[in-house]
This record gives C-alpha cells, sequence and structure tokens, in this order.
C-alpha cells in the first residue's frame, strides 16, 4: 500500500514508492487488536482461522472479508506466498499468529519429535517472516497479531517480553520488523482503555524504525499509517467514512483535543438513522483517532524531551 500525496493519506494510490509496512502487534485477549487490524486491512486479505474474525466483522459491519484459512504456520506461509503472487495486494493480516504457532508445536510434536519439532517451527517461523517482508517489497502493508508473554530467559539468555512465540523467536522474528507495537491498558484512556505502545521499552520489545506511529497511539493502526501519509482504503460503499472522519477530525482540533466529547455527540446525532450503526461508530472512531494522532505528534515533537503533562498522559 502506498505513500499518498494527500493530506491524511487517503487519496493514495495502491503501490508506492515507499513500499509497505511489517508490523506485528501484540498484547493480552479482547484488546482490539484483530478489529484494529481489519480496519486497516478491509480491502486485503486475512490469514487464519474464519472464525477469529467475526468480532471485527460485527464491529465494522462488514459482511465479507477475503480469508485465506491457516491453522499452521506452513498454511501461513503458503497463503502468504498466493497473496504475494497474485501482486497488487494492498494489506495481508495474519491472525493470530500465536495460536497459529501454538497448533503447529502440537502438530509436529506428533510428527517429528520433540528435538526435530524446534528445528522445524524455527525455521518456518522465520520462513513465516521473510515472505511477509517479500510482501511488503511488492507495496503490501503486512500486519502479524499475537498475544502477549513476558520477559524470560531462554537457554540462559534473556529475552524481552513481546510476541508470544516460544525458545527466542520474539526476538528473531521482531528483527525484521518495521513497526511493533504493545496493547497496554490505560485506565485514564477514554473511551477505549487500551492504547498502542511503539516508543522503546526495557522489557518488552516495541519500536517504530519508520517513524509512522506516534510513541503512544490509540487502537487504530489505519489512522496511523494514514497520518504517515499511507494510503488506506475504506470497503466499497463505505467511502463516505473517509469524508465524515475528516470533518470530525477538523472539529476536534478546532476546539481543542478536550473538545472530543461534545463533537462526537453531535455528529453521532447527525448521522443517526442515516448509516448503519457500525459504520457510524467506525466514522466517529476514526475521526476521533486521527485528530488525536495529530494531536500527540504534535506534542512529541514540541515536548520531546521533556516529562508529559497529566492532559498529554491521556490517549483517547
Amino acid at each position: 500500500m502506498a505513500k499518498s500525496n494527500g493530506a491524511n493519506g487517503s487519496n493514495g494510490q495502491t503501490v508506492g514508492e515507499n513500499g509497505g509496512v511489517f508490523i506485528c502487534l501484540y498484547g493480552p485477549s479482547k484488546a482490539g487488536k484483530t478489529v484494529a487490524s481489519a480496519a486497516a486491512g478491509s480491502t486485503g486479505v486475512f490469514v487464519g482461522a474464519p472464525s477469529g474474525l467475526m468480532s471485527a466483522k460485527r464491529f465494522l459491519g462488514i459482511e465479507k472479508l477475503n480469508i485465506l484459512p491457516a491453522r499452521t504456520v506452513p498454511d501461513a506461509i503458503e497463503a502468504i506466498e498466493k497473496a504475494v503472487n497474485k501482486g497488487g495486494v494492498p494489506s495481508i493480516v495474519i491472525d493470530d499468529f500465536s495460536l497459529i504457532v501454538e497448533t503447529t508445536i502440537n502438530e509436529y510434536e506428533g510428527t517429528k519429535g520433540r528435538a526435530g519439532m524446534w528445528s522445524a517451527l524455527t525455521r518456518d517461523v522465520l520462513a513465516a517472516r521473510d515472505v511477509a517482508r517479500a510482501a511488503t517489497a511488492q507495496g503490501s502493508i503486512v500486519i502479524f497479531n499475537c498475544h502477549e508473554q513476558p520477559p524470560r530467559t531462554s537457554s540462559g539468555k534473556f529475552v524481552r517480553g513481546g510476541p508470544a512465540l516460544p525458545g527466542q523467536l520474539p526476538e528473531k522474528f521482531s528483527g525484521m520488523v518495521d513497526v511493533i507495537g504493545r496493547a497496554m491498558y490505560e485506565p485514564t484512556a477514554a473511551p477505549w482503555k487500551y492504547q498502542l505502545c511503539f516508543r522503546p521499552q526495557p522489557d518488552y520489545v516495541s519500536g517504530d524504525r519508520l517513524s509512522v506511529f506516534p510513541g503512544m497511539a490509540p487502537m487504530n493502526i489505519a489512522e496511523g499509517l494514514r497520518a504517515a501519509g499511507y494510503s488506506i482504503a475504506y470497503p466499497k460503499g463505505l467511502e463516505w467514512i473517509e469524508d465524515a472522519a475528516q470533518k470530525i477530525s477538523e472539529k476536534i482540533l478546532e476546539g481543542g483535543i478536550a473538545s472530543w466529547r461534545e463533537v462526537i455527540s453531535a455528529a453521532a446525532q447527525s448521522l443517526e438513522g442515516k448509516r448503519e450503526v457500525p459504520h457510524i461508530r467506525w466514522a466517529l472512531q476514526d475521526g476521533l483517532h486521527r485528530a488525536t494522532i495529530s494531536h500527540y505528534r504534535e506534542v512529541e515533537a514540541l515536548q520531546a524531551f521533556s516529562a508529559p503533562s497529566e492532559e498529554e498522559a491521556l490517549f483517547v
């Protein structure tokens, strides 16, 4: 998916000179990773268990997603390669990669023995990483969703907390990722309590070598990418969300970030009865998060070396 010359990245082509982005998200279950990835990749390909995307389809009001079923890591590799060979795929979302790896371990233990299982699993996980990287070279945005595991020691080596993968794979896998974000609970955030942390942490893997996202961001991959200039399309028939979200964002920034509740309430009332409820929610969410990301990008630029104020620590 291309970088766009548009103001918010919504009017660009499908494949651009800057190529795609390799993203990994990890965090606890029910944090919103799948919905955030589905919103960012709604016009692309999904790799994983079809049942795992039901919540995202309901939340976003999307009837159909292009799903390539995958139970094991080799299945996922085959699906990614299929998408890459097809060409012109704007995005590929692999959800949930931790569960796919877990299923692969169970199968390999029965067919390869424990020693053979670990070598085969390591080979396959790194192969999945490499085909994902190949997809970004064609302009696709690739997102791997994983569960979280805490810091630990593996074979005498310290392994930072990160994607729930066995052994030292969290570090090896993450080394080739452009952007890795950790879903973190923030009780002061509103209206959704989970944020994505992209700033470096001593005991957990996180970072953004492309400077796509602010250090802390709302649970909205699509809006982070749009703010960085990438073109993220809405599904056919929902293109109106772009204009609605942009107007909401402009209103919030015009009145100050603290005005978001009033702006969202007014926008919800104006859309009520005219659009489906899930699509209204999508428009409100993207408008709010677009304004939030814009606001905190400015905050980070102006106060990069100072301690955040109480207001600046509150991410919507």
